[in-house]
């Protein structure tokens, strides 16, 4: 006989390796087509929304800008450091040059929120140096690592879907500073970086998340200047914010008691938000269920809450690992061996579902597991997405008689 039963949860990504053991699971016998829904009544989970402390955001696809109040999760912000780079060497500026501008562009391939809150622009010239080479993490410690006067005089944010861009005036004393660097400063990158470091770029809004793409056609800094042989025409130094130059995204602090600690639902957000601890209880009980019964399929399912999405979208795709002895986030084999499109986790209906069969095989047969699960936003350091989901968690276990 074919059967189904339902568990229902009462209280609920840096990956490191995968998983390495793999208990075969047994093929389907022939049934009738019958099912029967059994509901279990004790607590099997819980679960319990932590904060997360940073993510790694150097050299990021996606660079976000800009920041969000929500009623729900409070302030979320996203700033940015970054290189300028001489995009050739050995550039030649003429005798006298004078810079008559100073334009920042960067081309954005998405936003969270509202564009037209999108109110003001900060940037600032770095005095530290950052460095392609080294690692950095969204809660980098930013006291005193640019100086204190903002360059921006104008800025305007273009939302023709056909070409989304942000461009920004600055001012020319900054060019005119570069430029005055001279010729052998512009010999190549490691002479430019000694006199310009790079640029710290914030954000005001009240409700806009802009995605830059640093490697956007449109992505650049160029300073427009003319020389006394070209007097008529204007020149411009084309400098490099992509490519390989270093750059990283600033995310605030988010940890608020009133996520944390709220057992009626849980929240997951990107940008070093929040993440989700499932702890599986009662494996007893839950063998005691199963037993003389063959294991055919589980999934693990998560609804949206209502009402949560009118101004935020949810996550599109959210993503499911177990924590292993050394406390490190493991890959499903579910997702290893059969692949994404058999493990799920795409909204779709409001709901995310997750077929965990083998590691839910494994958890209750193998000795070797820990009882503990982490459900994380995919795509943390590039979007700036929230969801709330609520905490009645459904553990569909389909099983034929042994």
């Amino acid at each position: 006989m074919y059967k189904i039963f339902f568990l229902f949860l009462l209280g609920l990504i840096g990956v490191s390796c995968s998983d390495p053991s793999n208990i075969g699971l047994e093929v389907q016998p022939p049934s009738d087509n019958i099912f029967i829904n059994d509901i279990a009544s004790f607590n099997w989970q819980k679960a319990q929304t932590e904060s997360e402390d940073s993510l790694r955001t150097d050299e990021a696809l996606n660079l976000i800008l800009g920041e969000i109040n929500d009623s729900e999760f409070g302030k979320n912000i996203g700033g940015i450091l970054t290189q300028a780079l001489l995009k050739e060497n050995n550039i030649d500026l003429g005798t006298n040059p004078i810079v008559d501008s100073v334009i920042m562009s960067y081309t954005y391939s998405g936003y969270y929120g509202d564009l037209n809150e999108f109110s003001e622009i900060e940037i600032f010239e770095l005095s530290n140096s950052i460095y392609k080479d080294s690692t950095y993490y969204s809660n980098l410690e930013i006291n005193n690592i640019y100086f204190p006067v903002n360059l921006v005089e104008s800025f305007k944010l273009n939302t023709d879907d056909q070409e989304p861009i942000l461009r920004i005036k600055l001012d020319k004393n900054l060019g005119q500073k570069i430029i005055d660097f001279g010729n052998e400063f512009l010999v190549d990158n490691e002479a430019f970086l000694q006199n310009f470091l790079g640029l710290g770029i914030f954000a005001q809004a009240n409700n806009t998340m802009l995605y830059l793409n640093p490697q956007g056609s449109n992505t650049f800094l160029k300073i427009y200047y003319n020389n006394d042989e070209n007097s008529l025409d204007t020149l411009y130094l084309d400098l490099d914010l992509g490519g390989d130059a270093a750059r990283i995204n600033l995310f605030n602090e988010k940890n608020q008691n009133t996520i944390t600690e709220d057992s009626s639902r849980i929240c997951i957000q990107s940008m070093a938000g929040y993440k989700v601890k499932i702890s599986i209880n009662n494996v007893d009980s839950i063998k005691s269920l199963l037993d003389k019964k063959i294991i055919n399929k589980v999934v693990m399912s998560f609804d949206v809450e209502d009402n949560t999405q009118v101004e935020y979208p949810a996550h599109e795709k959210l993503f499911l690992v177990r924590v292993n002895q050394q406390g490190e986030n493991i890959y499903l084999l579910d997702y290893t061996n059969e692949g994404e499109a058999y493990f799920g986790g795409d909204l779709e209906n409001n709901q995310y579902n997750f077929n965990i069969t083998r590691y839910f095989t494994q958890l209750l047969y193998s000795g070797s597991y820990t009882y503990d699960l982490y459900l994380l936003p995919t795509g943390s350091a590039v979007n700036a997405n929230r969801t709330i989901l609520s905490s009645n968690i459904q553990l569909q276990v389909n099983y034929s008689e042994l």
